[in-house]
């Protein structure tokens, strides 16, 4: 087992430890799934080929060619300032809609239990954000970006669970 993966691990036990569950796990995939506030799944994967930490999460969908939303997700991309760190992407779908997504990589040089933590209270914040925003997108309007700190759900230890959603998506980080 890498140096990394046992990183990984210990990190995931740390944030389990944080949130009052009984432990995170990787699972066959190097993947384990958690979910906030009962709403707010979140797919965090360990990447040997690329030795990082993956977080992803699909927050809803766009209407193709949605010139106003488009406009909004490059904007808050820009810099990652409407991200918290985080990058969108569309995932393109079948019909006249694509999935918006936000992901984050973490180098695992820069990784330890507290950076996972941290990244996942600001990540799980504009999982938030964006999950209240894309239904906007859809009607031509947007609100005001997350920050990167200071959470309205974030990691709280009653909010979180581990648990694996019907469906992710169709990226695979």
């Amino acid at each position: 087992m890498s140096s990394s993966r046992l990183k990984m691990e210990a990190a995931l036990n740390n944030l389990a430890s944080r949130l009052h569950l009984d432990s995170l796990t990787l699972n066959d995939r190097n993947e384990c799934y958690l979910m906030f506030d009962q709403q707010f799944h979140v797919r965090c994967s360990f990447k040997e080929d690329t030795d990082e930490c993956v977080l992803y999460s699909s927050v809803g969908r766009v209407r193709k060619g949605s010139v106003d939303a488009y406009t909004k997700i490059l904007s808050d991309n820009f810099f990652w300032v409407g991200t918290a760190g985080s990058k969108l992407l569309l995932e393109p779908l079948e019909g006249d809609e694509d999935n918006l997504a936000l992901c984050e990589h973490v180098p695992m040089s820069m990784f330890d239990e507290e950076r996972l933590y941290e990244r996942m209270e600001d990540f799980v914040n504009a999982v938030e954000y964006w999950t209240t925003e894309y239904p906007k997108l859809q009607q031509g309007g947007a609100s005001s970006s997350p920050s990167s700190t200071g959470s309205s759900s974030g990691t709280s230890s009653d909010s979180a669970s581990y648990s694996a959603p019907e469906n992710m998506g169709m990226f695979q980080a």
